[in-house]
């Protein structure tokens, strides 16, 4: 998508933190309080809401609790779809605001997907419908919204759910930053028991495990947080907020002058995704070799080659990681997760052999 000449000051906000920090108490505070610009909220679950996922297994956070390898990973891949397409319109949005355009849809997205989202933006009075016949689903941006702050109000529990936002920004040269509501797993789970639609405790447990958390020491594109304990809630007037969000208008990402920040990045999300497929696949190992022992070894040993087995792969994932600590890691360099295979294959053989050779096969 081409980048338009600029007529707006936009900041994004990515909100994130636990279901039942108080984000959308928050989000919604800031839309209608008293601020020296404008908010618009894109609420997440509003857009995507189950309708997403009919005909697919249900769990309530996809990328959380599905375990199933078979139902988990279509559901997911249908959850990740979603949140591309919700990514695909707010880009169409920026264009339009910063080109002064009328509204579209993006081309391919899901009908009901777009519907959701342009009456989000209709029922906070950024968009208009345009009355011309010929402009059928064409929408028009209301002028007067301008510097504004989109607020996108979700979990973002995984890095790399910002980052995409991020890189949004810096495309645009827009503002950018992240405000991260902290409140402990005891109090997001009464929280959690009071709202319209509560998730499961083990969902709230489980992300809490999971969720990563903003890293400015670690990644620079993360510079622009603010961390707030939202325990006891957290007043909209606060000063820390409005100063926070206004830095961000004020401060554009700049396209950085190399694509080194980028290619680090990538470094990364391919070594996460090798590390996490090698752990798939001795886990499949493991599930393999138990079933193979189960009638020739005795049963009092069966918990010691699993356990066995569990430290092997915790060790060869260990030194898949070392391995790819270096900064020369490509994305499609498949003999280290070869290599991850052969060293656990060599460990089960070993401690096989020594069950084995404890309990032969009558």
């Amino acid at each position: 998508m081409d980048e338009p000449s600029r007529t707006w000051n936009i900041g994004l906000c990515v909100l994130c933190g636990l279901p039942g920090a108080g984000k959308s108490t928050l989000a919604r505070g800031l839309q209608n309080g008293d601020n020296p610009f404008p908010v618009v909220v894109i609420t997440y679950d509003d857009v995507i809401t189950d309708a997403a996922f009919q005909g697919e297994p249900v769990c309530e956070s996809p990328d959380i609790s599905c375990q199933s390898e078979e139902a988990g990973g279509r559901q997911t891949s249908l959850w990740k779809q979603y949140r591309q397409n919700l990514l695909q319109c707010l880009e169409h949005l920026i264009v339009a605001l910063l080109s002064c355009s009328n509204l579209k849809a993006p081309d391919g997205i899901i009908e009901g997907h777009w519907n959701r989202f342009v009456q989000c933006l209709e029922s906070q009075g950024l968009i208009s419908a345009a009355k011309s016949v010929s402009d059928f689903n064409q929408f028009l941006i209301n002028p007067k919204l301008s510097p504004i702050c989109l607020i996108l109000d979700d979990n973002f529990y995984y890095q790399s759910m910002r980052y995409e936002v991020y890189q949004l920004a810096r495309k645009y040269s827009l503002g950018f930053c992240q405000l991260y509501l902290h409140c402990s797993t005891d109090c997001c789970l009464l929280r959690n028991t009071s709202r319209p639609h509560p998730v499961t405790d083990k969902t709230i447990l489980l992300m809490d495990q999971k969720i990563e958390k903003p890293n400015p020491e670690k990644n620079t594109w993360e510079k622009n947080s603010l961390v707030l304990d939202s325990s006891r809630g957290i007043a909209v007037d606060d000063s820390r907020i409005t100063d926070f969000l206004n830095r961000a208008l004020a401060s554009p990402v700049t396209p950085p002058e190399d694509d080194t920040e980028e290619k680090d990045k990538d470094r990364e999300i391919c070594a996460a995704n090798i590390v996490h497929q090698a752990d798939q696949s001795l886990r499949r190992l493991i599930s393999e070799t138990m079933q193979t022992v189960k009638g020739s070894v005795c049963a009092h040993n069966i918990k010691g080659i699993a356990q066995e087995l569990q430290c092997a792969k915790a060790e060869a994932l260990d030194q898949l990681r070392q391995s790819m600590s270096g900064k020369t890691i490509l994305c499609l360099k498949t003999d280290i997760h070869f290599n991850a295979q052969s060293f656990f294959k060599e460990e089960k053989d070993h401690i096989l052999r020594r069950y084995l050779h404890k309990d032969p096969v009558p």
